[in-house]
C-alpha cells in the first residue's frame, strides 16, 4: 500500500493531523502534504475542515475500499509465506473472553494436531467491536454473537445458545420467602425479579442488546448495579448472593462444579426465562472477498465440527 494512502487511513482512523503524525512518527506538514496530494490527485475532498473535521462520502469510499485493499494485501502476504514455508503461517482470531474459555480447550488440540507450526493469536472483545476490526484487517475472522450482516462478511453458523437466569438460594429465599419452591419450578417471569439486584455485560455485548429489547417489549425494570461482561465474575457475585445475573447457557459449565462443592445457601439455581423467545446465534465470521489459507479453512472447519456438539 501506497504511503499516502496509509497516511490517509491514519488521519481517517484518528480523525486529527496531529494524532496521525504522532502515530507515523512524521510532522504535522508531511501528513497535511499527502492528504492534499490525494485531493489533488482525484480532484476531490477527502476531509472537511469545519464546523468539525470528518471524512466527506469520497472520503468514506476511499477508506472502505482502502481497509479492503488493506485486507487483501494482509492475505497476500499471508499466502506467499504459506506458500515459502509450506504448512507454517499466522493469523488472528476474535472472541469474546468468557466465550473463549468454552471453545478453545475443544477447538485447538484437535486444530494443533494439523498444523503445529501455525501460530495463532487471540483477541478479547464484543462483537461489535471486532466486526470493525475485521472490517479494519486487525483480525482474520472471528466467533461473534448475532453478528451484523454485511456484505463484506462470511458468516458461517455454529450453534444456538440460550439466556437464563442464575441467582444464589440465599437470594432467591431472601426475596420470595416461602414462594422460592413455586419460582423453582417455572420459567422466570423477570417482572418478579425487579426489586432484586443485578448484574448486567456491558452494553457493547449481544447478550445486554437482546436482553434490553425483551425487558422493553415486556415493560420490565431490572435493579442493574453491576456492569461486566465476564461470566465467570458474574458466576462469583451470584454466588456470594450479591445478586442475580442473565448469561448464556453455554457459559455455565462453571456452575455445576460450584454447585457441587458450595454451601447450601451459595447453591446456584439456573433458570429459563419466561417468553424469550430469540436465542444467541453463534457464529464464525471472515471476510467474504478474501482467500483463506488452507490452515485458517482447516481452523473454521474445526470450530463448525467441535461447535456441532452444542
Amino acid at each position: 500500500m501506497q504511503t499516502n494512502h496509509e497516511i490517509f487511513m491514519l488521519v481517517a482512523e484518528e480523525m486529527s493531523i496531529s494524532k496521525a503524525a504522532e502515530r507515523a512518527f512524521v510532522t504535522q506538514q508531511c501528513v497535511s502534504d499527502h492528504i492534499k496530494r490525494l485531493e489533488q490527485q482525484h480532484n476531490i475532498m477527502l476531509f472537511t475542515r469545519r464546523p468539525r473535521f470528518q471524512l466527506t462520502p469520497a472520503g468514506e469510499t476511499m477508506l472502505q475500499s482502502l481497509r479492503n485493499i488493506k485486507i487483501l494485501e494482509n492475505n497476500m502476504y499471508s499466502n506467499l509465506h504459506q506458500m515459502s514455508t509450506g504448512i507454517m503461517g499466522k493469523f488472528t482470531v476474535g472472541i469474546s473472553a468468557s466465550r473463549a474459555q468454552v471453545i478453545l480447550p475443544r477447538v485447538l488440540p484437535q486444530y494443533y494436531s494439523y498444523f503445529p507450526k501455525v501460530k495463532v493469536a487471540f483477541s478479547l472483545d464484543d462483537t461489535i467491536i471486532m466486526e470493525e476490526k475485521l472490517l479494519k484487517g486487525k483480525i482474520d475472522l472471528f466467533v461473534g454473537i448475532n453478528a451484523h450482516i454485511r456484505e463484506e462478511f462470511c458468516i458461517t453458523p455454529l450453534c444456538n445458545d440460550e439466556i437464563c437466569l442464575i441467582i444464589s438460594d440465599s437470594l432467591l429465599k431472601r426475596h420470595f420467602g416461602e414462594q422460592t419452591e413455586k419460582i423453582l419450578q417455572s420459567e422466570a417471569d423477570l417482572s418478579q425479579f425487579s426489586e432484586i439486584p443485578f448484574t448486567e455485560s456491558f452494553k457493547t455485548g449481544a447478550i445486554n442488546q437482546v436482553m434490553q429489547q425483551y425487558l422493553d417489549d415486556n415493560h420490565i425494570s431490572l435493579k442493574k448495579i453491576y456492569s461486566i461482561s465476564d461470566s465467570d465474575t458474574q458466576i462469583s457475585l451470584c454466588a456470594s448472593g450479591l445478586c442475580a445475573s442473565l448469561c448464556p447457557k453455554m457459559l455455565l459449565a462453571r456452575v455445576s462444579n460450584h454447585n457441587l462443592l458450595c454451601s447450601p445457601s451459595q447453591f446456584i439455581h439456573i433458570l429459563p426465562l419466561k417468553g424469550l423467545q430469540q436465542k444467541l446465534r453463534v457464529e464464525i465470521i471472515h471476510p467474504g472477498n478474501v482467500f483463506q489459507p488452507d490452515y485458517i479453512k482447516k481452523f473454521i472447519e474445526v470450530m463448525i465440527n467441535q461447535m456441532a456438539q452444542y
